[in-house]
């Protein structure tokens, strides 16, 4: 075999080889500029209602992705650029708005039953992981008005806070205007799931057919017990509304407490 049959043949081999080998970081390159791959897990998968929404952010948008866990029995994969990455994950959205890495309840409409979690995940290297472990997002208001011999057809109820959904990248809540009516259940009972709360906004505002209306500050009452809007999981909320009285019966997780206001108000 001659030298340049030789020369011809690597020369050859070489052109080949660079069509085959797959589009990836050399040994040579900065692998800096190379992807890295998030691998995202899921803790209590029988507890998943899918969809599931993810989101990915470091100074912008890396990711949204909104998939169905069943397909991804191990792990759900996405190369994301080396940095911090902000990330999140959320079950239960149905009408509630999406905006960016917010989740915003529209005004009028109750809280999704939203499960969220929230991670930093240090994506600097080849390969990162977070697991992602849902935590319930709402509390759900049980309200009774007690001592009245009104029907209650003779109410309206509005529900208010300064709260009005919650921060994908952080589970907490997003400042915001939010009202709505809670629904009437039975035998005087009605119910209203809110969100995460920034503060002790949260009134109630209890309007006879006859015009009166008392406010009952919700939010002072429920705090006054010792509830956490900040907890992992948020706790449901029991009340009984005395409105002759200007009186509230609250209790949280077995807790029970009565709290009496000096209302400024007319007795319906």
């Amino acid at each position: 075999m001659n030298s340049q049959f030789r020369r011809s043949l690597t020369c050859t081999i070489t052109v080949l080889a660079m069509f085959l080998l797959p589009p990836s970081c050399s040994v040579k390159e900065d692998r800096r500029i190379c992807p890295c791959i998030l691998e995202v897990a899921f803790a209590g998968r029988e507890r998943i209602e899918d969809p599931v929404t993810l989101v990915g952010w470091s100074d912008r948008e890396v990711f949204d992705d909104r998939i169905n866990t069943v397909d991804y029995p191990d792990v759900y994969t996405h190369n994301t650029p080396r940095s911090l990455i902000a990330f999140g994950a959320v079950q239960g959205l149905d009408k509630c708005v999406r905006k960016g890495h917010t989740v915003i309840i529209p005004t009028g409409i109750e809280c999704d039953s939203l499960y969220a979690y929230s991670d930093a995940v240090d994506c600097s290297g080849e390969t990162a992981r977070t697991t992602v472990v849902f935590h319930k997002q709402f509390a759900t208001v049980h309200m009774g008005i007690i001592n009245t011999d009104f029907d209650a057809d003779d109410f309206s109820l509005v529900l208010k806070s300064h709260s009005c959904g919650i921060d994908l990248l952080t589970c907490e809540a997003t400042e915001g205007e939010y009202r709505c009516i809670p629904r009437f259940e039975d035998d005087n009972k009605y119910r209203c799931r809110i969100c995460r709360q920034r503060d002790d906004s949260i009134a109630l505002d209890v309007t006879h057919a006859s015009g009166d209306n008392v406010t009952f500050p919700l939010g002072k009452v429920v705090s006054s017990i010792g509830y956490d809007w900040n907890a992992v999981d948020l706790q449901d909320i029991f009340i009984t509304l005395d409105i002759a009285k200007g009186r509230i019966g609250v209790g949280v997780a077995g807790w029970e407490s009565i709290e009496d206001f000096e209302l400024s108000t007319v007795e319906l």
